[in-house]
């Protein structure tokens, strides 16, 4: 079965003056239909490029120099660009963290929805317009008919952002991807906002691919999760799974960042160090300068992705040595 989303072996790189940016560096992972797959990193470990690349949106310097991006059995990287552009908004669409700088200032939401379904669909001009205010009012947004003849700085950001996700899901795409999609909001706001994508990805059986970098949005909402560190996933597994046996140090450090709900918890801990340039990788595994286990074969090999127990994948020479409590 080749489900959804498969990504094989996805290089991405970028070419710049001050040398080559190693963003996406082989991974390989899959959505199925009606899922919802969390990728969680820091800034700089290749999220938002992987997202990029399966939307066929890397600009020059960048570029996808290996792999396959295989949608619903079709490599997308062998699809000329004039078909990705029917194929994206009707099949795969995205929705951006910033809302007021990814929705055009000088029309309205209305009118921005509507020229998505003229790309996309054969609806006459009134028809358009009318499914541009049902959509408003799909993602919550009250007072639809006057909401879509309002332009975007005369929205309020959580209106805002359900206002892409309205356009997003005009043409009910098989695959919806999300990037950081409730940064700045407050978190009623984010709550209400993934009820709501919750919500349509149950009507539209969608696939749902998740940026963030908050574990615990991910426990409520995905099934499964990819963890990127420099480039590359480090550890794969549901959500349950991650949560009850952390394998890589790294997982493990993000875990422990995470506040606690009953508010009991011992003093928050921190990864020491940043994520490393991605031009100039340290040797082996990329996390060893941060990591408290790292020892000689650490710093000397890089490690693969193994499956350590079914579903359950990582790439850590100390896989599981860390211990959940510590």
């Amino acid at each position: 079965m080749s489900g959804l989303l498969r990504v094989e072996g996805l290089v991405t790189r970028f070419y710049t003056e001050e040398g080559v940016v190693k963003a996406v560096d082989g991974n390989s992972f899959h959505l199925e239909e009606n899922e919802a797959l969390g990728v969680v990193g820091e800034s700089g470990s290749g999220k938002t490029v992987t997202a990029l690349s399966i939307m066929r949106l890397i600009e020059a310097p960048g570029r996808i120099e290996a792999g396959r991006i295989l949608f619903r059995g079709e490599d997308l990287l062998t699809k000329p660009e004039r078909e990705m552009r029917r194929i994206r908004g009707r099949d795969l669409s995205m929705v951006f963290q910033d809302s007021l700088s990814s929705l055009n200032p000088t029309l309205t939401v209305g009118a921005q929805i509507a020229r998505v379904l003229k790309h996309h669909t054969r609806l006459s001009s009134r028809a358009r317009r009318r499914r541009a205010v049902e959509l408003l009012a799909a993602v919550g947004i009250p007072e639809p008919e006057k909401r879509a003849s309002h332009y975007p700085h005369q929205l309020s950001g959580g209106m805002r952002q359900r206002a892409l996700i309205a356009m997003a899901i005009s043409c009910n795409p098989k695959l919806l991807i999300l990037d950081e999609p409730t940064t700045a909001l407050d978190v009623t706001i984010e709550a209400q906002i993934f009820e709501l994508i919750g919500k349509l990805k149950g009507e539209f059986g969608m696939g749902v691919f998740l940026i963030t970098h908050d574990l615990s949005v991910v426990a409520s909402f995905c099934r499964r999760v990819i963890i990127m560190y420099a480039g590359k996933i480090v550890e794969e597994a549901p959500v349950g799974d991650l949560y009850a046996n952390p394998l890589h140090p790294y997982t493990l450090g993000l875990l422990r960042s995470i506040p606690p709900l009953d508010g009991e918890a011992e003093r928050l801990e921190s990864i020491p160090g940043e994520v490393p340039d991605l031009i100039n990788l340290p040797p082996g595994c990329n996390f060893s300068p941060r990591c408290h286990l790292a020892d000689e074969r650490c710093w000397q090999r890089e490690p693969e992705l193994l499956e350590a127990s079914p579903g359950h994948r990582v790439a850590c020479w100390k896989a599981g040595k860390g211990g959940k409590g510590g």
